[in-house]
């Protein structure tokens, strides 16, 4: 099968490129705006754990206090 050549008028191939170049610039925006969130989130994440290592090493104290204080002494 031959392939034909495709006429466009000249403003309409323009308007292409111009729409093409917008949305690659817009798809960097969306690619740089994903990266951040992934960042805060991964920074988020740590910071959650750390509350948890910090809440876990209480919640050990609190026991150990309790079972000091309520165990009968001998």
């Amino acid at each position: 099968m031959e392939e034909m050549p495709v006429f466009v008028k000249i403003e309409d191939y323009k308007n292409i490129v111009d729409v093409l170049h917008v949305s690659q610039e817009k798809l960097q925006t969306a690619k740089a705006l994903l990266s951040k969130i992934q960042e805060l989130k991964e920074e988020e994440d740590a910071e959650l754990a750390a509350w948890q290592a910090e809440l876990d090493d209480i919640d050990e104290r609190l026991d150990h206090v309790s079972r000091t204080l309520l165990e009968p002494e001998v």
